[in-house]
């Protein structure tokens, strides 16, 4: 089963910042500077969560999933540049 997830973080720490932006590259599709797309099994999930928890610092950081249903995809509306770009078939993981 494949979770459809949409990642948003905030952390005032550049370093933390880049090193949840590469973590998340592996994982999705970068939609915002800190909001990405990813379509998950359940098993990268828990990496990606314990991945996660290492690296946020819960003072100092927001971090946020938000799980959709995978049917989301074919209904979500975007524009811009990446409009093209879709989550039907990952390149990544």
């Amino acid at each position: 089963m494949e979770l459809y997830a949409i990642v948003a973080y905030d952390t005032p720490s550049d370093s933390r910042r880049a090193k949840l932006a590469r973590l998340l590259k592996g994982f999705g599709e970068r939609r915002q500077f800190s909001v990405f797309e990813c379509r998950l099994r359940r098993e990268h999930w828990a990496l990606l969560k314990a991945r996660i928890e290492e690296l946020v610092d819960k003072d100092e950081d927001v971090l946020a999933v938000y799980f959709l249903p995978p049917e989301a995809v074919g209904r979500t509306y975007r524009i811009g540049h990446q409009a093209l770009k879709r989550l039907d078939e990952p390149e990544f993981i």
